[in-house]
């Protein structure tokens, strides 16, 4: 199956695994919970999923590669204690805490969340020593004497024999005591990942064009030929980086990163064509809408590739800008009870600052951590520093009262604010669907923008509390074309169960 099915199948396992009855019992007991292993080649995602899936559940997540153990780190060290049996005192052999098991519980000691999901990566590459306590710890969630504690589940993942010299099979007792999972790299999935985690345009447009580059591992002479989705992400942020400090990449770092020759030099042409072409063409002035005709039909005489590139650039800028908004407007919308609670009490504010800081803090330290998290806990610290400006150091009641009105006010300006990059990012939106609308016509280039739009939940969110007319227009126009039937009615359904509105000014009246 491909990552998004795996992470289904995952989430729903984690889920029910963690589910109590009425009494506050496992529905499934701890001993009769199956490991779940994904068994696929490297780089499809399959850590990230499992952090992904963790993130959403609010639990713990711990990491751990198998490959990097011995058999005394991950089952303890061994010391000699005194025990009496039967009024007799023994010399006993004793093992120290694992530093596996320990490190749950300093996860959960951090986080003051008693449950998690416990990820033990490369598992079937585990030393000829390491393996037998592995199983065991697989069976009955113990290394030595020490068990992982209840409401923690385990996943683990591996590659097939084929992908790595160092892998094992399991038996077919151990096997029957797992729940396996089969991932397979898939693009199309990986593009809807792509589109809302801000991979770079070039990336996701070359591989529109060129599917068959997206994933290749293949024994060659000299070395191994390898090209990963996790490959195209790590690029994808060193092209960003690149970009942020002013630096131009080369064939040498593109290579460093596709480790296929062929692959490699046939991106690095393209990545060269799409970064003059993106200097060239002025994004800015098409999305606030004064292009000119020149611009149209310079664009519309432009060979495939740069059409591509033109609708690449196009859609992730207007991505950057609705995830921007939608950010903004989600941490509103979470915060507004907070504010509205803070009014009279004004020593909330700080105390909601420093949290904010702190749970940012974490994030910025957590490689686990999705980008889009952290962007959206940073919009948070930003809303609590600008009301925190508004919060005198007086206690007397006319300034509280006066204080209270100056963080209404506050709150409902950003409110406003927030209205206006609205109604401004819809524009843009429209602006640019237009131009790809003059440009290229209603063919391939206009199915291919509408799609990467409608696979984000951002947009999708947007598009139903604050629609692009334009959109909706190419929307139903392409639903006509049997390419994008699919993905469209399961966009224009998504639309339909969004509840309409948005986040509202606190009221004159609010409780104090």
């Amino acid at each position: 199956m491909n990552i998004k099915s795996a992470t289904k199948q995952i989430e729903g396992a984690v889920r029910a695994y963690l589910a109590k009855d009425e009494d506050g019992t496992y529905l499934i007991a701890p001993q009769m919970q199956r490991p779940i292993i994904m068994m696929g080649p490297p780089g499809v995602g399959k850590t990230a999923v499992v952090s992904q899936v963790a993130e959403r559940l609010g639990v713990n997540f711990v990491s751990y590669s198998i490959t990097h153990h011995t058999r005394q780190s991950a089952l303890g060290l061994p010391y000699i204690d005194e025990a009496t049996y039967g009024g007799t005192t023994y010399k006993v052999s004793r093992y120290t805490m694992s530093e596996i098991i320990a490190s749950v519980y300093d996860s959960m000691a951090a986080s003051k969340v008693d449950e998690g999901i416990l990820f033990l990566d490369e598992i079937n590459c585990a030393s000829e020593t390491l393996m037998p306590a592995m199983l065991q710890f697989l069976q009955y969630k113990t290394f030595g004497q020490h068990r992982l504690p209840l409401g923690w589940v385990i996943v683990c993942a591996g590659n097939p024999p084929a992908y790595n010299r160092g892998a094992r099979d399991f038996d077919p007792a151990m096997l029957d005591r797992l729940k396996r999972i089969d991932v397979e790299p898939d693009l199309a999935v990986w593009q809807e990942y792509a589109a809302s985690h801000g991979v770079h345009p070039a990336v996701t447009s070359y591989l529109q064009a060129k599917p068959d580059r997206f994933y290749l591992v293949r024994a060659g002479v000299a070395h191994t030929r390898i090209v990963t989705a996790r490959g195209w992400e790590d690029l994808s942020r060193m092209l960003q980086a690149y970009e942020r400090v002013g630096l131009e990449p080369d064939l040498d770092l593109v290579s460093q990163y596709l480790q296929d020759a062929d692959t490699a030099e046939d991106f690095w042409v393209y990545l060269q064509m799409f970064l003059r072409y993106r200097r060239s063409c002025n994004v800015r002035s098409i999305l606030d809408g004064s292009f000119l005709p020149d611009d149209v039909e310079h664009a519309a005489c432009a060979g495939a590739d740069e059409k591509i590139a033109v609708v690449g650039m196009l859609t992730s800028s207007v991505l950057e800008r609705v995830h921007a908004v939608d950010a903004t407007e989600q941490v509103l919308g979470e915060e507004r009870p907070l504010v509205a609670d803070a009014l009279g009490h004004e020593d909330q504010v700080a105390k909601c600052l420093a949290q904010s800081r702190r749970r940012l803090s974490q994030l910025q330290a957590d490689g686990s951590a999705s980008d889009v998290r952290r962007r959206r806990e940073a919009e948070r610290v930003r809303l609590w520093e600008r009301l925190a400006g508004r919060v005198g150091g007086s206690r007397d009641a006319a300034s509280q009262a006066a204080t209270s009105e100056a963080l209404r006010a506050e709150f409902n300006q950003v409110v406003r604010q927030l209205g206006a990059r609205l109604e401004q990012t819809s524009d843009q939106v429209d602006s640019a669907l237009d131009f790809v609308g003059q440009a290229f016509g209603e063919g391939d280039m206009a199915l291919m923008a509408v799609s990467r739009l409608a696979t984000d939940p951002a947009f999708m969110r947007f598009q139903a509390h604050h629609g692009s007319a334009r959109f909706q227009r190419m929307s139903s126009q392409l639903m006509l074309d049997e390419r994008g039937l699919g993905l469209l009615k399961e966009a224009d359904q998504l639309k339909q169960a969004q509840d309409q509105g948005g986040v509202e000014p606190l009221s004159e009246d609010q409780k104090d």
